[in-house]
């Protein structure tokens, strides 16, 4: 799993800095923050929502409802995200396009093996099979995964974050099946052992 958790994540953030090229991403400050189906439109605000997440952008004439993108920006106060860059990454299939979100867990339900961030329900059970573990509310997440039905459940197959409290996303052993760290921050596929 770690391996798999790890080439996952890998070929996602990988994927999308290789294809930036001269995009003007490099170097600019920008951050990926969202890989997902544009589920709206909106052409007088010139936003747009992409796996229910609200961006804001000058290439909305671009974009296509059922289309998958990757969003570079920055992320605003009030939540919604400032645009640098916008990849067009074709038809997006739920359940099969791998879909990303950074941000902040709103929600952690671990009883559920369920978190929520940036509104988004990710079901982290696939990840679980060494124990228990959750992500403090306030903690920043990335998550990669994907989902089966628009605007539903995201089932994750990797996660990184960092935080003071990440609540026992940690490992010292052999096998930590690619969810590892010590202290303040998480990596993906870092075991110590």
């Amino acid at each position: 799993m770690k391996t798999t958790v790890r080439v996952a994540v890998a070929i996602l953030l990988g994927t999308a800095a290789a294809s930036t090229g001269s995009a003007g991403v490099r170097g600019s400050g920008a951050e990926l923050l969202v890989i997902g189906p544009v589920e709206s439109i909106n052409a007088v605000d010139r936003t747009a929502t992409i796996l229910g997440q609200r961006v804001h952008t000058a290439m909305v004439d671009a974009l296509a409802v059922g289309n998958a993108v990757a969003v570079f920006g920055t992320a605003r106060a009030d939540g919604t995200i400032e645009a640098s860059v916008i990849q067009l990454r074709g038809p997006y299939v739920p359940g099969a396009t791998s879909i990303f979100v950074s941000g902040t867990v709103q929600r952690a339900e671990p009883a559920l093996g369920r978190v929520v961030v940036n509104g988004v329900t990710v079901d982290l059970t696939s990840a679980m099979s060494s124990g228990m573990w959750s992500p403090a509310v306030g903690s920043r997440v990335a998550i990669s995964g994907t989902q089966p039905v628009n605007r539903g459940l995201v089932l994750v197959s990797g996660i990184a974050g960092t935080g003071a409290a990440v609540n026992g996303i940690a490992g010292t052993g052999a096998a930590v099946n690619g969810i590892a760290g010590t202290g303040a921050a998480v990596k993906i596929g870092a075991a110590h052992g």
